[in-house]
């Protein structure tokens, strides 16, 4: 399965179970933790391949969801919820999305945007 579709399955998941602040956080570390372990016998070059793959195809989905998260949600194959409490809680998840990738970059990180302190070099 490539990146972009396991970015898309986070997505789809996020959306679908309503996720907001803290617990779209820890289910983006999830996703984060558990590409790494699928990678950790990959070259370091194709770690680095795959996790910039991911950055770039998730930074694209948040530009989407910014923009009109219904579009999103017809993109990733939901219905779509024309629904303002929804629509804040994902504005939520967008930005703990981007903040995570923000904070991580100045924190000595190799600068893909999607990895904890833990696993920066």
């Amino acid at each position: 399965m490539a990146i972009e579709d396991l970015v898309d399955d986070f997505w789809r998941d996020a959306l679908i179970s309503k996720l907001s602040g803290p617990q779209a956080e820890a289910k983006w570390n999830a996703f984060i933790y558990g590409l790494k372990d699928r990678v950790a016998n990959f070259p370091k070059d194709a770690q680095d391949e795959v996790f910039m793959r991911a950055a770039k195809h998730n930074a694209g989905r948040i530009a989407i969801a910014q923009r009109n998260l219904d579009a999103l949600r017809v993109e990733l194959g939901l219905s779509p919820e024309s629904n303002p409490l929804i629509e804040a809680a994902a504005d939520t998840f967008v930005r703990a999305t981007v903040w995570q990738g923000v904070a991580r970059s100045s924190d000595g990180c190799d600068n893909c945007g999607n990895c904890s302190p833990a696993m920066s070099p």
